[in-house]
């Protein structure tokens, strides 16, 4: 071990840390990042060998048929895919793979230390090739370090290979480069021949492009949409949860081109479908669609695992999938309103969506504010969720090498499998209870009112307070006017009346909410309609459904699983940036030369 360093061990990775400075970012809160990360890569190979797989075993089908003579039966040839899928062990098939032509090839793009990317070689069965690359020349000598230190000096690729050899071989690429520039000049197809100087100067496109910036990843996204092959995946995480949640909104339209809403009690899940559409939006450009299969809020960041296909015709219909959210200023209610409709189902016509369902909040009168646009569509394939929660159950997590914080990510994709496929954003109890000043209801006794009435309900795997649910405003607030029957809201004199009107007022005027006669939009200034609070106008309107709040057997019935941990020790959060400076280590022969530093990854 070199002297001023520590031994770093993470998976089946070890890493040396100059542990006197900051100047290689590494947090360990990304540990659970990170085995995620291997997780669904794995995931990820074996679906993409499956895919392969059932591809060529359908052209042997067809040729055979031709050959014999026969007709062609769709469904027969459906049904003998299906059986050729499960007769096939498609992980040996995967391990068989590795370090072979048919394997993976992945670019770590803000690597920084390179743990991350010699966890996905050693632990990932099917990896082909991992480039590691970082804009700091320290970072990059870190990670080459940690290759050595790794005993994998003997699949470290050559650097002077020209690009062409060097997309072709198979072991571990490291590289110092601009992350951008490295995506776009690797946008030509595999397998493609090079004819021109231009031609060759192209590198292949990525399977597996994972992004973890100190910050945000809006500056990759445009480059990482044309980098990957058609139905690769892409890895991304935010930590910019500051413009994403809503506290800079003017920044977070200017990253991702969308208005978060502050204070939002459902910023978690917004921020997640901000970063969604924007992926979405510019993969559309180039005629591609995302198919997200994995989107977390874990800690104080968004990680979202999508794929990426070439779909001209899914581009057409992407309206129907981004739409904008209408909050009302007063209380909890809120609409989501897509950007398109399908005027005609059968010849898949769009246009755009109508407004809002009505003018103003239902329930207590108060204008609405809008953020968006926002991703609709589902968070996560649930079939992956499903098969990785099966996984995890395993001795071995269903990973080279069992997850260090296997029981947290048991729990975090127990939750995502749970939750509503079909229902952006969310409620909290707490907020409902607070609006109307009454004692906050039971989590199991306020599902079990909305299951008697008819709707769906789930959790939100961030808020252990969420509820997802189809159910309308109006029935949300049904429920909560029979509760206060049983349980009368706290009583509010004139004076705390008029300093909540006060503060609302200025709410309002900060979102171009009030009208002129100071009063709120679509309440008369100065009447007694005016000093009502939000809570009083929602209670003066009898329930319209008949509210049981008998609780269904088997209704609270749920998988045994670690749902919300907590944090694993103090302190667990974002760690400052990296000081991109190098102190003199004392010297030593075993020492590394001080270089400039690594600041832009996220290990």
């Amino acid at each position: 071990m070199p002297e001023g360093y520590e031994l770093i061990e993470e998976g089946l990775a070890k890493m040396i840390y100059p542990k006197a400075e900051n100047s290689v970012f590494y947090n360990p809160v990304q540990v659970q990042n990170r085995d995620l990360s291997v997780l669904m890569l794995s995931m990820y190979a074996e679906r993409r060998a499956k895919r392969r797989g059932v591809k060529s075993k359908k052209k042997e089908i067809l040729r055979q048929a031709r050959e014999a003579g026969a007709k062609i039966n769709d469904a027969d040839v459906q049904a003998q895919l299906e059986e050729y899928a499960k007769s096939v062990n498609w992980r040996e098939r995967v391990r068989d793979q590795s370090g072979t032509a048919d394997g993976i090839r992945v670019l770590d793009a803000l690597a920084a230390s390179g743990l991350r990317s010699v966890r996905y070689w050693k632990e990932i069965p099917g990896i082909r090739q991992v480039v590691i690359n970082d804009l700091e020349e320290v970072a990059v000598q870190l990670a080459k370090e940690n290759i050595a230190f790794n005993g994998l000096n003997d699949v470290l690729i050559d650097e002077t290979r020209d690009n062409a050899d060097a997309d072709s071989a198979t072991g571990i690429h490291v590289q110092c480069g601009d992350a951008t520039h490295v995506m776009y000049t690797a946008r030509r197809q595999p397998g493609l021949l090079k004819h021109t100087p231009a031609q060759m100067q192209q590198r292949d496109q990525f399977d597996v492009i994972d992004l973890d910036p100190y910050g945000s990843a809006a500056p990759f996204i445009d480059g990482a949409v044309q980098a990957v092959v058609n139905g690769g995946m892409l890895a991304v995480t935010c930590t910019d949860m500051a413009a994403l949640g809503g506290s800079h909104p003017e920044t977070c339209y200017g990253r991702y081109g969308s208005i978060p809403i502050p204070r939002a009690k459902y910023l978690q899940e917004l921020a997640l479908r901000i970063l969604l559409y924007s992926l979405s939006t510019a993969a559309a450009k180039y005629g591609r669609t995302i198919k997200p299969i994995l989107s977390v809020g874990m800690n104080f960041y968004v990680r979202v695992f999508v794929e990426v296909w070439d779909d001209k015709a899914g581009v057409i219909s992407r309206s129907l999938d981004h739409g904008s959210v209408y909050q009302s200023t007063r209380c909890p209610s809120f609409h989501i309103v897509p950007h398109g409709q399908n005027a005609n189902k059968n010849k898949h016509v769009f246009q755009p969506a109508r407004a809002p369902p009505v003018p103003s909040c239902e329930e207590t009168g108060g204008p609405f504010k809008v953020a968006g646009p926002i991703w609709l569509a589902s968070l996560h394939d649930y079939d992956v969720i499903d098969e990785a929660v099966a996984r995890l159950e395993l001795p071995d997590g269903g990973t080279v090498h069992p997850l260090h914080r296997k029981t947290a990510i048991h729990g975090l994709l127990t939750v995502c499998g749970e939750e509503l496929s079909d229902v952006p954003l969310y409620y909290t109890l707490p907020d409902l209870a607070h609006t109307l000043r009454c004692p906050c209801p039971p989590a199991n006794v306020f599902k079990a009112a909305l299951a008697n009435a008819g709707y769906r309900m789930s959790a939100y795997h961030k808020e252990p307070n969420a509820l997802k649910t189809d159910a309308p405003n109006s029935v949300i607030w049904d429920v909560m006017r029979a509760w206060c029957k049983d349980h009368p809201p706290k009583k509010e004199g004139k004076k705390s009346k008029k300093k909540q009107m006060k503060k609302q007022k200025l709410r309002d005027a900060k979102i171009g909410g009030d009208n002129a006669d100071g009063g709120e939009e679509g309440i008369p200034g100065n009447t007694s309609e005016a000093l009502k609070s939000a809570g009083d106008l929602i209670l003066a309107t009898e329930p319209k459904i008949f509210v049981d709040f008998t609780i269904p057997q088997g209704l609270d019935k749920k998988k045994k699983a670690q749902r919300f941990p907590m944090n694993p020790e103090k302190n667990w959060g974002p760690k400052p940036r990296a000081t991109n400076k190098r102190k003199a280590l004392k010297e030593s022969s075993e020492a590394p030369a001080p270089q400039k530093e690594a600041r832009s990854g996220g290990d």
